[in-house]
């Protein structure tokens, strides 16, 4: 609980911060700063290769003497796959920059905030696995706060509009990936001989890549699509909605630091019967399940009333918001079951069902987006709704299979 406290407080940072700056850049603006999040998105999922969730898996299923082949493989991912996007961006940038209409140098920017941001998230997670709640807790609120400060900093005072968000984010994840990089290598978690690793985990990751990107379709591509049909106003007032929305996602995010977690316990303990995993998993289950439920109706209600009184100028898309609400809630029902999966290195099927579902996605915004953004958010109720379903199948498909789950 105390892990999943500390990821609420970090993710609520990051929603208090956005409602702020909200106060401070017009709906043009907070459209950049929305493409730019976009461009942000996908050079994640790419920069190590999908590969940092693999030291949980590897942590609970092969012990912790693969640790340093684990952390070592992970960081000559990141190391490569950072210089290859440099280089393209180097030749190419000022295309990019048109297609995406933002300035080249954010690029360069967002590759480095990937990739300090992959070996920040890789120190919480070995904190997380050695359950030291102290300093998980003080590393993790402490990027938050600095980077809450420091992006109004430069926003408000210093007055760079939406870059001074992105200035605030390369200083503070250049700050605490480097501390990353210095304490595996303090600890000799870093190694050259990593060869044997290398193939399985690329087996394990390169599936989630397309999981991931899928999700450019879903998050990403529309925006520029509202863009083109629309224009970068609305992108900003989309764009507000779907960050009131992640309220609800912050929630299931939140709890999956610790759940997930609890769920590797379960079903890598060797001492319990399948019974008593049954058991167990069918309580968690269903206590989640009407966690979220509770939390999508609080938050829903709470934000409609509230958000126009404090904030008017981004009233219109409380009316988004409402149907994003759902959306949101599926994105819990997806994280409570998606564990399953990883575990038991199914991770092909989760990317089956991603791209099926994104593909849907894509096809329906192309031909009703045009229309209206009404239409989009019932896309991207429908889309994620239709993968959390697949996803729960393959769950329970897999838990039956393994411990006769019913």
């Amino acid at each position: 609980m105390l892990f999943s406290l500390f990821s609420f407080i970090n993710r609520g940072f990051i929603f208090l911060l956005l409602l702020i700056l909200a106060n401070y850049i017009a709906p043009a603006e907070y459209g950049y700063l929305s493409l730019f999040s976009t461009v942000l998105m996908v050079i994640g999922y790419f920069i190590c290769l999908s590969s940092e969730g693999y030291m949980s898996v590897s942590y609970f299923r092969e012990g912790e003497q693969h640790l340093k082949s684990t952390f070592s493989t992970i960081f000559f991912l990141g190391v490569s796959i950072t210089l290859l996007l440099l280089v393209i961006i180097s030749i190419g940038g000022q295309s990019l920059a048109n297609i995406l209409d933002l300035p080249q140098h954010i690029l360069f920017i967002a590759v480095f905030i990937s990739f300090f941001t992959a070996m920040a998230n890789v120190n919480l997670d070995y904190f997380r696995l050695k359950e030291k709640v102290k300093i998980y807790g003080l590393f993790s609120c402490s990027n938050a706060f600095l980077n809450f400060v420091l992006s109004i900093f430069l926003v408000k005072y210093c007055l760079l509009s939406w870059q001074g968000r992105v200035y605030a984010q390369i200083g503070c994840t250049a700050l605490f990936g480097i501390y990353a990089i210095w304490f595996f290598q303090r600890r000799k978690l870093i190694t050259f001989d990593f060869k044997h690793k290398l193939l399985p985990m690329l087996a394990w990751s390169i599936p989630i890549i397309p999981l991931h990107a899928t999700n450019f379709l879903r998050q990403g591509l529309d925006r520029y699509i509202i863009n083109y049909y629309h224009s970068i106003d609305d992108v900003g007032l989309f764009s507000f909605a779907m960050n009131i929305a992640n309220i609800i996602t912050m929630i299931g995010f939140g709890f999956n630091q610790s759940n997930s977690v609890e769920i590797y316990k379960i079903l890598g303990d060797h001492n319990l019967t399948k019974l008593q995993k049954r058991q167990s998993l069918s309580k968690q289950k269903t206590t989640m399940f009407f966690v979220y439920l509770i939390s999508t109706i609080l938050i829903t209600i709470s934000c409609y009333f509230i958000i126009p009184l404090i904030l008017p100028k981004y009233s219109y898309s409380m009316k988004y918001f409402l149907i994003l609400s759902l959306y949101g809630f599926f994105v819990c029902v997806y994280l409570m079951f998606t564990n399953f999966l990883y575990f038991y290195k199914k991770t092909k099927l989760i990317m089956y069902a991603s791209v099926g579902s994104s593909l849907l996605h894509l096809l329906l915004s192309l031909l009703l987006t045009q229309y209206s953004l009404f239409l989009t958010c019932f896309i991207y109720s429908l889309s994620q709704g239709l993968f959390a379903f697949l996803v729960m199948f393959y769950a329970n498909r897999t838990l039956r299979s393994t411990i006769g789950e019913s």
